[in-house]
């Protein structure tokens, strides 16, 4: 596709990123949700405390009914549904970002919300992508688990 390197160059930047292929493939699609706030979410996993963890215990509690809330599995800045390859990511603004498991891998699923409801709908509803094929022997970093 135009504007896609080739695979040699694309081989040398997933080396030069310490990524690997389909990590930079990950960050790629992470920078086009968001751009740097997108990518700080994907790299960086932090303890929510305090009056964030409270804005977003208060954003969770009221985005569904109560009959209809997801039973989510909290750590760190990450709540994942029980269950379910889906997954919101809170960043430091307070956004929450939608993410799905993909082939064991942790990968944005859209843009970011204010809502945590609307961002989990994006993660149900985003189809799993499928990384580039490869026949290099470099190691991904799984930096999101």
């Amino acid at each position: 596709a135009a504007g896609e390197p080739g695979r040699a160059v694309g081989e040398r930047l997933a080396e030069g990123s310490g990524r690997g292929r389909e990590g930079l493939a990950v960050a790629v699609r992470a920078w086009r949700h968001g751009g740097t706030a997108a990518l700080a979410v994907l790299d960086e996993e932090w303890t929510v405390d305090g009056e964030r963890l409270a804005r977003a215990r208060a954003a969770l509690d009221s985005a569904w009914d109560e009959d209809e809330r997801p039973v989510l599995r909290a750590r760190a800045n990450r709540w994942t549904v029980a269950g379910a390859p889906v997954q919101l990511r809170l960043d430091r603004e307070g956004r929450w970002w939608p993410y799905r498991k993909e082939r064991g891998r942790w990968a944005p699923a859209g843009n970011s919300s204010q809502d945590p409801a609307t961002a989990l709908a994006s993660a149900e509803r985003a189809p799993e992508r499928q990384p580039p094929t490869s026949s290099s022997s470099h190691q991904d970093h799984d930096r999101t688990r």
